[in-house]
C-alpha cells in the first residue's frame, strides 16, 4: 500500500508541474512580443580616424560585403571588422560612414538597405 501511495504523491507532483509548465507557455504565447531596443545615435565631438587596413574579399553569390568602420563604444571609437551580409532583392546597401552633421558632431549612418535607385535615402 505504501508504494501505490508514495506512486500517487509522485503522480499529481508531476501533473501539477506539467499545469505550470502550460500556463507558463500560454502566458508567453498571449504576452505582446517583445520590442527592439531604440537604436541610439552617438554624437561624437571627436573626428573618426581616417583609413583601413581591412582588404575586401572577393564577390559572394547572394552576399554583400559591409565593409569594417569604426564605432563609437565606451567613450571611444573601436574598430568593427567587415562581415558578408545576405543581399536582399531589389535593395542596396548603405555602407557605413560617419557623417560630419552641422553643429559639427559626427554621426555613423549607413549599415542599412535602401529600395534600388534611391538616391535620397544615400547619404
Amino acid at each position: 500500500m505504501q508504494y501505490s501511495a508514495k506512486k500517487n504523491a509522485l503522480l499529481a507532483v508531476m501533473v501539477a508541474a506539467a499545469a505550470l509548465v502550460a500556463v507558463d507557455a500560454n502566458a508567453a504565447r498571449n504576452s505582446a512580443p517583445a520590442k527592439p531596443a531604440a537604436k541610439t545615435e552617438a554624437a561624437v565631438d571627436v573626428p573618426p580616424p581616417s583609413g583601413t587596413w581591412e582588404s575586401k574579399p572577393p564577390p559572394a553569390e547572394g552576399y554583400v560585403w559591409s565593409t569594417g568602420y569604426y564605432e563609437w563604444k565606451d567613450g571611444r571609437y573601436a574598430w568593427k571588422k567587415g562581415e558578408w551580409v545576405l543581399l536582399k532583392e531589389g535593395m542596396e546597401y548603405r555602407q557605413h560612414k560617419w557623417v560630419q552633421r552641422a553643429d559639427g558632431k559626427y554621426v555613423l549612418t549607413g549599415g542599412d538597405w535602401v529600395a534600388a535607385g534611391d538616391k535620397v535615402s544615400k547619404r
